[in-house]
């Protein structure tokens, strides 16, 4: 059986490979927090730990080791600081600090391979906040490295045993093939157990991820606080087509149409999903002429339900599926998600919903946030909604039919026009919405608004070109002119689907706006008019994974102590797959040792054998084996072999030389056996 050296390791070789392993966890880590601080404490610690470790492998110090144990439980100590205290990355800090310290005890080969796992978390640590391919170039290093610190270590054990017997002189029937056969079923297997074990997409996980923080415990705002301010935003002017930011003007309080300005491709969020769709905000229902508001400020108070669970429609129907969502830059008190949500986790003892389904927290979105939504999917059937009724809640028709005096008579006559062939509010919403798309270019920067206009009018009469905010407010004044309900709703378009990461990167110039139309036993069906666009913001088929319904259903009993159970799922969510992460790893380092030691049995003259001299002894032997018509076996050694062969008593001395003497054969010896082989019977 095998078993590590627990004996002191004398290789600086091997100890300067973890260090470097460990090193670039750090590293990693440190590019995606911008903790550089934290990396270089680390490193510190890490020179100071090998340093003592390898000086002292052999006489550890107690008062050293009693310090190393009250440090590591002062980390942990910090760790539980990190996250009822807001401290940044609390997770990635305890892995920089518990690494660090237990470099103070790496004496032994065993406590080497623990040095390489602690740098498995770190760099683990580093990829659940990582999400771009910049990740991968740090995970191959360190793959390197421990394929490095693996193949030193097997070879180091190699030279200490005993030599193995020469292998057969000639074989026709290879090993490599049975080999090959064995390392390819053990590589499917591994491979099948990684697939199967990678969530790509999830049902609904037992735990939900959302942000490992001290909960937000501020009363959830109506008004849209946005972190990002213009720097410039003028009314009826075109602002500087080289300027970009990533303000969007439609997350504030009112969308104002007459502003002109592009938008930058910083990325603004990640978002993990089996399913396409666009994230949704909130809507607006009032119009003006030249402005969009909400006229309802009223907020519906949700109180978390334990672990952050929020319930916003218990009662929903259809094919679910959970999104969760990674914040990179600062956003608005306003939690995106795809349409139809059931239900949010979020580190929060409040939210709030307001009138649109739209939901806002008591503070802006802070970067590296994480969350988690259940949603239904949106998938309507045309047909269906062909056959909808007119019959409106006297509520729907209130809020979702108002227009201004503002809205021009051509206005009424494009709408009347483009819908008066169709029988049913369905091909109506389509009509008006393909016209616009066909019939109208898209610009970000139109002519500015001219003063007493109408928006819309000046869209569809006068500019003809715009932004999706001009064709939304278009459709949706066209709609309404004709007695449909519908409303403007502000949001994300999808972003670009990252197959590598398997990440939707949502960038700040995904800033979009669609519109929401009623249809009654409907609810609200989304539609988009704007080109460039999808035309159908629906949401897509969901992948599932294999086991993307095993915990369906499943209800974990609450907790009373609300902000403890909050903070304490979370970080069991974030301990969970790293534990299964590490198996996967334990079970990748055994099968690698399994295949160095087979493949150190089957070549051992290749690793041993390197001088020339014995090369060409052994070769002369295997003549010899030939001249005489005769093969070693196996299983024999070269005595045994010559016992039976009298004829190759002479040479499996010289043979026994080449092959277990530590110090190279002098050449005299390969000149006898050549000059045995001309003469064997003198």
């Amino acid at each position: 059986m095998f078993k590590l050296p627990r004996d002191p390791e004398d290789s600086p070789v091997l100890r300067i490979l973890v260090f470097s392993a460990q090193v670039i966890g750090f590293i990693t880590l440190a590019s995606v927090t911008r903790l550089w601080w934290l990396a270089v404490i680390g490193i510190i610690g890490l020179i100071a730990g090998h340093l003592y470790a390898y000086r002292f492998r052999r006489n550890p110090q107690r008062i050293v080791r009693l310090g190393t144990f009250i440090a590591l439980h002062l980390a942990l100590g910090w760790l539980m600081i990190g996250v009822f205290g807001g401290q940044p990355y609390p997770q990635a800090q305890f892995a920089v600090y518990a690494t660090a310290i237990v470099s103070f005890e790496l004496f032994s080969r065993l406590n080497l391979y623990s040095g390489i796992g602690l740098g498995f978390i770190t760099l683990y640590t580093s990829a659940t906040l990582s999400r771009d391919v910049s990740f991968g170039v740090f995970l191959l290093l360190f793959l390197a490295l421990c394929l490095a610190f693996l193949w030193i270590a097997d070879t180091h054990d190699q030279l200490k045993r005993q030599p193995i017997v020469l292998p057969p002189v000639k074989v026709k029937r290879s090993g490599w093939l049975r080999r090959g056969a064995q390392f390819f079923a053990l590589a499917t297997v591994l491979i099948a157990l990684v697939f199967i074990f990678t969530p790509r997409f999830a049902g609904r996980p037992l735990f939900m991820p959302i942000s490992l923080q001290a909960p937000i415990r501020s009363q959830p705002s109506s008004q849209i606080i946005n972190p990002a301010v213009p720097l410039i935003q003028i009314q009826g002017t075109v602002i500087d087509t080289t300027q970009s930011s990533e303000y969007y003007y439609g997350f504030a309080n009112t969308l104002d149409l007459s502003y002109r300005g592009g938008l930058s491709d910083t990325i603004m969020m990640y978002v993990s999903s089996p399913a396409w769709s666009y994230w949704r905000g909130y809507a607006y229902d009032f119009y003006d002429g030249r402005t969009w508001r909400q006229t309802d400020p009223q907020l519906t108070p949700l109180r978390s339900r334990g672990r952050g669970r929020f319930l916003l429609n218990p009662n929903a129907q259809g094919e679910q599926f959970v999104q969760t969502f990674y914040i990179a830059q600062d956003m608005p008190n306003v939690l995106w998600m795809a349409s139809n949500a059931i239900e949010v986790y979020f580190a929060a003892t409040e939210i709030a919903q307001d009138s649109t389904g739209g939901v806002r927290l008591g503070e802006p979105l802070r970067r590296d946030t994480i969350y988690s939504v259940v949603s239904t999917r949106v998938d309507h059937d045309p047909d269906a909604l062909r056959s909808a009724s007119r019959a409106y809640p006297d509520a729907i028709r209130e809020t979702y039919l108002q227009l201004p005096d503002t809205i021009t008579q051509r206005t009424h006559d494009l709408a009347q026009s483009l819908t008066q062939d169709q029988s049913n509010d369905y091909d109506r919403v389509i009509a008006i919405r393909d016209h616009l798309l066909t019939q109208y270019p898209y610009d970000f920067f139109p002519p500015p608004q001219a003063p007493e206009t109408d928006a819309v009018d000046q869209f569809l009469f006068v500019d003809q070109r715009g932004v999706c905010e001009h064709y939304v407010s278009a459709m949706i004044v066209m709609l309404r002119s004709i007695g449909i309900p519908s409303r403007f709703v502000v949001g994300y378009g999808s972003g670009d689907y990252n197959s590598f990461t398997g990440y939707y990167e949502v960038r700040a110039n995904h800033a979009h706006a669609w519109i929401e139309v009623y249809f009654p036993d409907f609810g609200w069906v989304p539609f988009d008019p704007t080109p460039g666009w999808t035309g159908n913001p629906e949401t897509g088929p969901v992948q599932r994974w294999v086991f993307s319904e095993l915990f369906a259903g499943v209800e974990l009993p609450e907790i009373s102590l609300a902000g403890i159970a909050e903070a304490g799922n979370a970080l069991v969510s974030l301990v969970i797959t790293p534990i299964l992460i590490i198996v996967m790893i334990a079970i990748g380092i055994g099968v690698s040792v399994i295949l160095g030691r087979l493949w150190s049995r089957y070549r051992p003259a290749k690793r041993i054998h390197h001088d020339p001299i014995r090369r060409a002894i052994f070769r002369e032997y295997r003549r010899a084996q030939r001249q005489f018509k005769t093969r070693r076996a196996a299983y024999q050694t070269v005595q045994e072999h010559a016992q039976q062969h009298p004829e190759l008593a002479k040479i499996a001395d010289i043979v026994e030389i080449a092959a277990y003497r530590p110090q190279p054969p002098e050449n005299g010896l390969l000149t006898r056996i050549r000059q045995w082989r001309k003469r064997p019977n003198p």
